[in-house]
């Protein structure tokens, strides 16, 4: 598949599209999901023809090898909710900056190299925040873990430019000692 500057791409593995940065070459190449750069192997993504993303999403339902966002879900069943997720409330969004958690939910990030992840952290610190103000939250938890006090000492920074926004040590009990909460009003 030839991909051009511009082009919509969809993710196989996880709901989310973006726009191709640069062409291909040597099966990767760079695109912008959110606001990020990302270098994804061409594998990974397929092109998005569909203006309309209930149409896009039609193109690829039932097919289990180009999307899994579109499963149909077992008849008379709810999904359990176990761990953490059980005890959340909806007013309360929980962010796991640890990169490896990142790397997890955002596959493309696979691939940047160590030395980026504070910048690949605050990326999405920001991308959480403004979809928190987005969607009305009131409470964000970001767990940014025990090391060196970098990341959080950079998440403070970050928080006092956001206006009408409060910071304090989230829950030791629930988080152990590397979490904050941020209560937006």
């Amino acid at each position: 598949m030839g991909y051009e500057i511009g082009d919509r791409v969809r993710f196989m593995d996880f709901e989310g599209d973006g726009h191709v940065l640069s062409v291909p070459q040597g099966g990767r190449m760079d695109i912008e999901v959110d606001g990020m750069r990302m270098n994804v192997s061409v594998l990974e993504v397929v092109p998005v023809y569909e203006e309309d993303p209930a149409e896009e999403r039609h193109r690829y339902e039932g097919n289990a090898q180009v999307s899994r966002f579109k499963q149909p879900a077992i008849p008379g069943r709810s999904p359990a909710v176990k761990g953490r997720k059980a005890r959340t409330r909806p007013d309360i969004m929980e962010v796991d900056l640890h990169i490896g958690k990142i790397r997890e939910k955002y596959p493309a990030a696979r691939n940047i190299p160590d030395e980026d992840a504070l910048s690949v952290q605050l990326d999405v610190f920001e991308k959480s925040m403004a979809e928190a103000f987005r969607k009305g939250v009131k409470y964000v938890v970001f767990i940014h873990g025990n090391g060196r006090g970098v990341l959080r000492r950079e998440l403070e920074k970050r928080l006092r430019e956001y206006p009408g926004v409060s910071v304090c040590d989230a829950s030791p009990l629930r988080y152990g000692g590397g979490a904050m909460e941020v209560t937006v009003r």
